[in-house]
């Protein structure tokens, strides 16, 4: 009779003591913490890809800008400003 009572003791059916990291909240802490894992790697990511795009945009912009003074459609003011702004 008595094991019965402390078998049966635990919460939500369960046949354990009450204790433990899976009864109660245990489980919603658990899944938060995965759900912010899952949130860095994501945000992590997006921000590798947007940093690697704008390197190539400026890469593109400053390859334009030397072909332009190459050809001698910039002096080398204008040419020397823009190259500054781009960077």
């Amino acid at each position: 009779m008595y094991s019965s009572l402390i078998w049966d003791a635990g919460r939500f059916g369960h046949h354990s003591f009450g204790y433990g990291m899976y009864n109660g909240g245990g489980m919603w802490i658990m899944g938060l913490f995965v759900l912010a894992v899952i949130a860095a790697l994501t945000l992590s990511i997006i921000a590798i890809v947007r940093t690697s795009k704008k390197k190539n945009a400026t890469g593109d912009a400053l390859r334009i800008v030397e072909e332009r003074y190459a050809k001698g459609e910039l002096t080398k003011e204008e040419y020397d400003v823009m190259k500054k702004d781009l960077r």
